[in-house]
């Protein structure tokens, strides 16, 4: 299956470009991944990442009440993804380099790219890659958008606390159901430390 390739905005390419461009050429990355890299280094797979907070998943918002908080990008030497770079929207809503990343949220993100790439039920396309993350649960999901309306499509990524299994994508509203359930223990939770 081929994404729907979205188009990031070219403040956000620029912004992960300089820096990219500029860490590469002296390999001065931080990140261990990137700083023993031997090989050339490529950013591939712009991605829109999304934020929801417990209040909206408590409340049944849904995938509407996500927010667009910037872009990411996965960083591959060959056919190995090595970390992730992100921006973020800047004090004016420009787009501005947040991070390179890695780790198991980056590695479980490269695999179930592939892995839907395979299923044929997903052979037809026309879904959009994005990212929904939840950081009140630690959970971030790979978030196959229809934009036909039909149906979007969400796969846990690794680590999660989710038992929604994390080997395929699963309509949005299995995930969301129990993403809502886990939210509602912090925020009905009575406050016991008196503050």
């Amino acid at each position: 299956m081929a994404f729907i390739a979205p188009k990031p905005p070219q403040q956000a390419l620029d912004a992960v470009h300089s820096i990219f461009l500029d860490l590469s050429r002296n390999r001065a990355f931080r990140t261990p991944a990137l700083r023993n890299a031997t090989g050339p280094l490529q950013l591939t797979e712009p991605h829109q990442v999304f934020t929801l907070g417990l209040t909206d998943l408590v409340a049944g918002n849904g995938l509407d009440a996500a927010k667009p908080t910037g872009w990411r990008y996965l960083v591959q030497e060959g056919d190995n993804v090595l970390a992730s770079a992100e921006t973020v929207a800047g004090p004016q809503g420009e787009q501005v380099f947040s991070a390179f990343n890695e780790g198991r949220f980056v590695d479980s993100s490269a695999k179930a790219m592939r892995a839907v790439r395979e299923f044929p039920e997903l052979g037809q396309g026309g879904f959009e890659l994005r990212l929904l993350s939840v950081p009140g649960l630690y959970v971030q999901a790979l978030w196959l958008h229809d934009p036909q309306g039909k149906g979007d499509l969400l796969q846990p990524l690794a680590p999660s606390p989710v038992e929604t299994p994390g080997d395929r994508p699963a309509p949005a509203a299995v995930l969301l159901k129990e993403l809502a359930a886990r939210a509602r223990v912090p925020i009905e939770a009575p406050d016991r430390t008196g503050g």
